[in-house]
């Protein structure tokens, strides 16, 4: 097989000689078929410089380079004069060159005359492309020859570093979504006269909602729930930070609005420096009496209805969010809850549950829910809550954390 150039010099005098000629000097019936041939080469040799991939022929096993295209001179930065008769080991590196030696002693009948190799190009202004080669051997004239189609594959490349990346972004971030579900209560606490149920499910893999529940000595609890703004990682961290603060302090006072303001005082900085904020909804309850103690920290609204003709009412009281300010004070107020009350503490996640018409579920429709639903167990409560939210959702995704905890005065 001749070099590109000495192609080149052959097609030149075959064009001389059919022009020399003409039509006279040959039989009528070769020159329609010389001509077709040469048209044929000039569009296989235009077709081989216009392709993306770089093409090169090689001796074999020498590996010299006889022939290469134009895409190859233009993405490697090389002149043709540079890489003719020069080795592939200038080209590729050592282990694909010698995989490329290979190919004869694996021989042809098992499929040896051809291998797809992943690897690089060096460029003669140094670095180099990775690329993936087809090659495939051919015997022209008893003599052996390779011919290279390598295929510039960064962007894949890129793409596969990105995906490998990001799968190791999610197995992180379910890793996280695990840990932080952990944090929730397990377990409900069984307590006289007592039924409870609660749900969190994050927008994402990690959320900032929480909610918890703490047995007292004297037989009292405290129940809490908690929305730290946004649905980062940030929002998850400043979560547990809350969580591991509320769970050494709780028992060392007896009021909600104590716990509020010392907790606010000792997340202050941490909040302020994040630009994070909480709120949160705190409750003392006490079964013998029935008596219900609570302080907000700008928290959504609990909704308690009642067993006697469904009433349905706010709980309501003074407090900032966390993190606006030190030294806050916190309302505390005080109810006593009849048997069959129905205490929803829930996050804003519910009510703004949006479809795709941009509606939001709204007070109302979880007030018509809870207020069907007042006879049954907190938990068909929940489960008829999310139901209907799902519904109302549709193929819209869930754009906030939802978070809800139920109490029932058997």
């Amino acid at each position: 097989m001749k070099s590109h150039s000495d192609a080149d010099d052959h097609l030149d005098v075959l064009q001389k000689k059919l022009a020399g000629f003409g039509e006279f000097s040959l039989r009528k019936t070769y020159y329609p078929e010389l001509q077709q041939k040469l048209d044929e080469l000039e569009r296989f040799k235009a077709l081989l410089d216009q392709s993306n991939d770089c093409i090169f022929l090689f001796k074999f096993p020498a590996g010299v380079l006889i022939d290469i295209n134009e895409s190859a001179c233009r993405q490697l930065g090389c002149s043709r004069q540079e890489l003719l008769q020069q080795p592939l080991g200038k080209l590729l590196p050592e282990e694909a060159v010698i995989r490329i030696g290979g190919l004869v002693s694996r021989g042809y009948e098992q499929g040896g005359d051809r291998d797809t190799i992943i690897t690089t190009l060096a460029k003669c202004s140094g670095g180099s492309i990775p690329v993936e080669i087809n090659i495939r051997l051919v015997t022209f004239n008893k003599e052996i020859y390779g011919v290279a189609v390598a295929r510039d594959i960064t962007e894949r490349k890129q793409a596969e570093k990105m995906l490998l990346e990001n799968s190791r972004m999610l197995r992180d971030m379910e890793l996280a979504r695990q840990i932080q579900l952990s944090l929730l209560p397990s377990t409900l606490p069984e307590l006289p006269g007592v039924l409870l149920a609660g749900y969190c499910d994050p927008a994402t893999h990690v959320g900032g909602d929480y909610y918890d529940f703490y047995l007292r000595k004297d037989g009292q609890f405290d129940m809490v729930i908690a929305d730290v703004s946004g649905h980062s990682i940030g929002a998850a961290l400043m979560m547990i930070e809350f969580r591991a603060l509320l769970r050494s302090r709780v028992h060392s006072f007896s009021t909600t609005s104590e716990i509020l303001s010392v907790v606010n005082d000792l997340l202050y900085e941490d909040l302020n420096k994040s630009g994070l904020f909480i709120t949160v909804f705190f409750i003392k309850y006490d079964p013998l009496s029935r008596t219900l103690s609570y302080s907000n920290a700008g928290h959504t609204l609990p909704l308690l209805v009642s067993m006697d003709g469904g009433h349905c009412r706010e709980l309501d009281a003074e407090g900032l969010i966390l993190g606006i300010s030190k030294g806050v004070e916190f309302e505390e107020k005080e109810i006593r809850l009849e048997a069959g009350d129905l205490l929803v503490l829930h996050t804003d996640g519910i009510m703004e549950t949006a479809n795709s018409a941009g509606e939001q579920f709204g007070v109302d429709r979880l007030r018509a829910i809870i207020q069907a639903r007042r006879s049954e167990h907190p938990q068909a409560v929940i489960d008829a809550v999310l139901r209907e939210v799902a519904l109302f959702r549709g193929d819209f995704p869930q754009i906030d954390d939802v978070t809800m905890v139920i109490m029932k005065v058997a």
